[in-house]
């Protein structure tokens, strides 16, 4: 790993970049040993210019996160974990197979907020049997914890997955289907902002200003199956296979197994994608860049949306209406409809 992000950061772009945020995500980085977390994190803020205010956040299971480790990040200017409970119902973590109780996750996001760290948590809804009735537990239990920040994802059964096999043979009920999904979200929504989180990013509701901010369109990152790069008007993403990117980092050659340029029309798509994380457009901004309104850019786009109540402009930008939220995926998928060069 620390010799890939080593070939990243030797390019003469990287090097003339300040970066604002330190990221250690992917599966669960909580299981390395406690002497690996101190490296990659003194090697990634001693190879890269970071902000002096910058973040560090750091992904963690609750199952192999000891009190030490809590420590060991917090003493290592570790700002906030991110931690995919999914649920915080027993029956419902043993179908997804989750190896601790929720007891134990109980638990383990206390030491963390005891120890200061920011505590960020994955809810998963609209689960195989789950009812409103577990789902308002679940948010009620995140609300009493006095979490920074929720990320709700609605359930994905992709094919193949042991929990997918399960269904199919009939040994877990299926999951519940749109009427339900749409349900569970809002009931977040709604628990949520009567609480004082507001949603943000893309499923997440929070309290922290730095969550509100406009993202940074650029991302150097590494590892097997890494999909989020973007370096310049480049994106990119590496070799899948683990043996093979491991083999391709020990040749001192990038693992980059794909990589594009952004078309006029794409950056154009990207800035209005924005909408989907829940960040206004703003249209004399879009008209600088692009030396024409979103309106005039995506003019089929704009009018079916405003007239469905899903979008307004207001202030001069282009916004998501309550309404539209729910739907914003949606709604980001119809400026890939085309676009007026």
């Amino acid at each position: 790993m620390k010799k890939a992000l080593g070939l990243y950061a030797e390019k003469k772009y990287v090097k003339s970049s300040i970066f604002n945020e330190l990221y250690v995500g992917g599966g669960s980085p909580s299981v390395i040993a406690k002497e690996q977390i101190v490296d990659i994190l003194r090697y990634c803020r001693e190879t890269f210019n970071l902000r002096e205010d910058s973040l560090t956040k750091f992904t963690a299971c609750t199952n192999n996160l000891s009190e030490e480790k809590i420590s060991l990040l917090s003493s290592n200017k570790v700002d906030q974990l991110d931690i995919g409970i999914q649920t915080f119902d027993d029956s419902l973590r043993k179908i997804l197979m989750l190896r601790d109780s929720r007891q134990h996750a109980v638990l383990k996001l206390k030491e963390a907020k005891r120890h200061g760290l920011y505590v960020s948590i994955d809810l998963l809804y609209n689960l195989p049997s789950q009812t409103l009735r577990q789902w308002k537990e679940d948010l009620k239990q995140a609300l009493e914890l006095d979490l920074e920040s929720v990320d709700c994802y609605p359930l994905d059964i992709y094919p193949d997955t042991s929990l997918a096999k399960r269904i199919a043979m009939g040994e877990i009920p299926p999951a519940g289907g749109c009427a339900t999904e749409l349900e569970m979200y809002l009931e977040a929504y709604n628990t949520f902002k009567e609480n004082g989180y507001s949603p943000t990013c893309h499923n997440r509701f929070s309290r922290l200003k730095e969550d509100f901010y406009k993202p940074s369109s650029e991302i150097v990152g590494t590892g097997a199956g890494f999909f989020m790069g973007r370096i310049g008007n480049f994106p990119y993403s590496d070799i899948e296979g683990v043996q093979d990117y491991i083999a391709t980092v020990k040749k001192g050659v990038l693992p980059v197994a794909k990589l594009s340029r952004l078309s006029k029309e794409d950056e154009m798509r990207e800035a209005m994608m924005l909408i989907y994380i829940r960040i206004p457009v703003d249209r004399e901004e879009f008209n600088a860049r692009f030396g024409k309104f979103p309106e005039e850019a995506f003019p089929d786009a704009i009018r079916r949306l405003q007239q469905k109540g899903l979008i307004e402009i207001r202030d001069n930008k282009i916004r998501l209406t309550e309404k539209g939220d729910p739907w914003r995926f949606n709604i980001a998928w119809e400026f890939f409809k085309g676009a007026k060069q």
